[in-house]
């Protein structure tokens, strides 16, 4: 069962499974938000579930009789009216507490790094505290420390194409905040092992992709591939966080844009990256993940 499977990592995990020589799933549960939404999803080996996550009876329905959870669900921007806790604290302990009664074999969870349950960050509070209740379950499985993903369709990705197209792109500090960015086909790979095998007890991995470099020089790197040559407009930091602030003052919807603002340009780097051997695969450098994103044909 797959939560949250609408996003690009829950379409490419379900295209995997479907073809994947260590797992054989006989059934594939894609549980979305709104039906409407998942026509991405309809050509695909997966039944589409439609859930309230805030509905903890029709959360058990669907969970019923999974020998394995991949829980998804969850967003740095929530939609409107939706707090950072419930969008991604409150949806993931309904779905863990859902999962009880059943002989559950694995579950996954795709935190971020800088997590942490004491944390002023909204969004890296919430994952802390759904971190620390998976391990507490003591069920088997992973949790995937993720920072930004390079891949078709991922959202991470898709700003900073809309950054490199722009004549002009205001970026918060010039773009010198570090990253640390990891190939969604890596995560979705990552992911797939520990259906296979699943760490027993639960592991905490960091995902961090092998290459540390400025937010800049991955603009730079991705405008190159799109044939194109922005100019960075700094953006003080001071500045932003004023507006963030601001913002807050005004609605709640605010105090998730200062976390999502916080969240891109603080640097969480992962220092405890994926020990080698720990994966049957090296994570992919970031030349080498946006070479497949975008083939020289392509980019002119």
């Amino acid at each position: 069962m797959i939560s949250g499977a609408n996003g690009a990592v829950g379409q490419n995990l379900i295209r995997l499974l479907s073809q994947s020589a260590k797992i054989v799933p006989t059934r594939i549960r894609a549980l979305v938000r709104d039906l409407r939404r998942a026509d991405k999803l309809r050509p695909l080996a997966a039944e589409l579930i439609e859930v309230n996550y805030r509905d903890p009876a029709a959360l058990r329905v669907a969970v019923e009789g999974a020998e394995a959870v991949v829980h998804l669900a969850g967003a740095l921007k929530p939609r409107l009216g939706e707090s950072l806790w419930e969008a991604n604290g409150e949806t993931a302990l309904n779905i863990l507490e859902a999962t009880r009664p059943s002989d559950l074999k694995c579950f996954v969870f795709l935190s971020h790094p800088g997590a942490d349950l004491d944390s002023r960050n909204g969004f890296l509070e919430a994952k802390g505290i759904v971190e620390r209740k998976v391990l507490d379950a003591g069920l088997p499985g992973a949790i995937f420390r993720v920072p930004m993903i390079l891949g078709q369709g991922n959202d991470s990705l898709e700003r900073v194409i809309r950054c490199a197209r722009a004549s002009f792109s205001p970026v918060v500090g010039g773009g010198a905040v570090r990253v640390q960015p990891v190939s969604q086909v890596d995560v979705v790979a990552a992911i797939e092992w520990a259906l296979s095998d699943p760490p027993r007890p639960m592991r905490t991995l960091n995902l961090a992709g092998p290459e540390t470099l400025t937010y800049a020089d991955l603009l730079y790197r991705v405008a190159n591939r799109i044939g194109r040559r922005p100019r960075i407009f700094p953006v003080p930091k001071f500045l932003a966080r004023l507006v963030g602030w601001s913002a807050g003052a005004v609605s709640s919807a605010g105090g998730n844009d200062r976390a999502a603002l916080d969240t891109f340009f603080t640097e969480y780097l992962e220092r405890r990256v994926v020990p080698r051997g720990e994966l049957p695969f090296s994570l992919a450098p970031v030349n080498e993940t946006l070479d497949r994103i975008f083939p020289l044909s392509d980019g002119g």
